[in-house]
Formats: structure tokens, C-alpha cells, sequence
């Protein structure tokens, strides 16, 4: 089975179809894992949770996906994200709330935890520091854990005194063995690495391989679209230098 593996997609249609259109070049794709905040930031929520309930899938919730169905508290968020929640709120029919609320916070898939932020912490921690690494290591069972939110990916192993963060190499496929291992596939919609293009993963669970790729796509055409709903300018603005 091939998984593409996307996080981070934040409402951006044009970056989701891009992703799905770039892995299904390559080869077949068989299911989408998301790994949460498929909403939030972007101009298209409704088109996006569409687009993913459309193809077999498996996904978890994220802070964004919680606080456009008033699961969690707008105060929690800067302005901009809550602006641009409040907006998402207004957008979304009751069946694509209704999807986005059954979403669990936590799955374990072919050896994987799933989780958006850590597997401490699923909705609100970042794992971007070696001693977050660390605890993340301890609050999971299986081999591999897949997570998000930081728009950055990266592969990170546990070491003898801590952890080790590496880039994820870009077209390669890693091995993955019965080695512990934290993956971030990257963001979406809103890469925050300096590379505006959109950022995925794909598993291949027969070969036990993984692989990222990054694809261009209309980053103009997703701007004048938030122009045009009014979605704040530094929103807009982030998504042609990638930050």
C-alpha cells in the first residue's frame, strides 16, 4: 500500500491538489493520511475537507481543526489565526464539522503513531527542541511516530544521551527499519522552512520505505483568493517566501 502522507494543508486547495496530483505521478496512491490542521489560514476549508473526505483516508484532528468548530478556545491563538478561524467557522456545512469533530486526536497505523503536535502533548506542543524530542519518545509504544504542526520537516532518532534532528532529505526513500524514528512530512499549505513550495510525505508499507517530496503550486492564485475574503495580509503575504 502507498500512503501519501500530507499535514499542515490549512485550507490551501491549490496546494492540497498540487500534492495529490504530484504523488499520483509518481506512482499510485492508495489512502491519505492527514495529520491534522487541514483547516485554518487558507481560503478553500469547505473545498479542502471535501477533497480529502472524496479519497480513502485516515485523519486526526489538529488545533486549527478544533477551534473552527468551537472545540477549542479562539484566545488561545494570535489574532490572525483566530481572525482566519472565525472566517473558517462560517464556511464549513454541518456534515464537514461533523467530520472534522468524529476526527480522533491519536491513531497507530502500520507501526506509526499518528499525532499533530506530539505524543505528550497532541494538540498544543511542538516538537522542534531535543528535549522535546526526547519526552516524545517516551509517549509512544510504536516504532515510527508521524506528526506536525511545526510546518517543518525533518527526521529525528534517539541517541544514547538525547535525540538528533536531520533534514528530510527531499526525493530520496528512507528505509525504515525496526529503529525508533519521529517524522514531519512538512506543511502543505504553509510551509514555514524557507521553501514556499507544497511539502508531503509517501509510505510505502510494502517496502517500508518513506520518501519526501515537495511541489510547486498557484501560490498567487491562493492569495487573491484570501484577498478577496478578507483573510489578514500577513497570512497572505507568508505564503510566497515560505515562513
Amino acid at each position: 500500500m502507498r500512503v501519501l502522507i500530507v499535514s499542515d494543508v490549512h485550507s490551501n486547495l491549490e496546494a492540497f491538489r498540487s500534492v495529490i496530483e504530484d504523488a499520483e505521478a509518481r506512482e499510485n496512491v492508495d489512502s491519505i493520511w492527514s495529520l491534522g490542521d487541514l483547516v485554518g489560514y487558507g481560503p478553500d476549508p469547505a473545498e479542502v475537507v471535501e477533497l480529502l473526505m472524496s479519497r480513502p483516508h485516515q485523519a486526526i484532528a489538529g488545533n486549527h481543526d478544533l477551534a473552527s468548530i468551537g472545540k477549542l478556545s479562539l484566545e488561545a491563538f494570535n489574532p490572525h489565526a483566530a481572525a482566519a478561524n472565525t472566517w473558517t467557522a462560517m464556511q464549513l456545512s454541518q456534515e464537514q464539522k461533523d467530520f472534522i469533530g468524529g476526527q480522533e486526536l491519536r491513531l497507530e497505523l502500520d507501526e506509526f503513531t499518528v499525532v499533530h503536535g506530539s505524543p505528550r502533548d497532541p494538540i498544543w506542543e511542538y516538537v522542534m527542541s531535543e528535549r522535546a524530542a526526547v519526552a516524545s519518545f517516551m509517549h509512544f509504544d510504536t516504532y515510527r511516530c508521524l506528526l506536525g504542526h511545526s510546518h517543518i520537516p525533518f527526521l529525528c532518532r534517539p541517541t544514547e544521551d538525547g535525540a538528533s534532528f536531520v533534514d528530510f532529505p527531499l526525493d530520496t526513500e528512507i528505509t525504515l527499519a525496526t529503529d525508533r524514528i519521529i517524522i514531519n512530512p512538512g506543511s502543505v499549505g504553509q510551509p514555514r522552512d524557507g521553501d514556499p513550495r507544497a511539502s508531503y510525505a509517501v509510505f510505502d508499507s510494502e517496502s517500508s520505505t518513506i520518501a519526501h517530496h515537495r511541489v510547486a503550486y498557484d501560490i498567487p492564485a491562493t492569495q487573491e483568493k484570501m484577498r478577496r475574503h478578507k483573510l489578514p495580509d500577513a497570512l497572505v503575504e507568508r505564503l510566497a517566501v515560505g515562513r
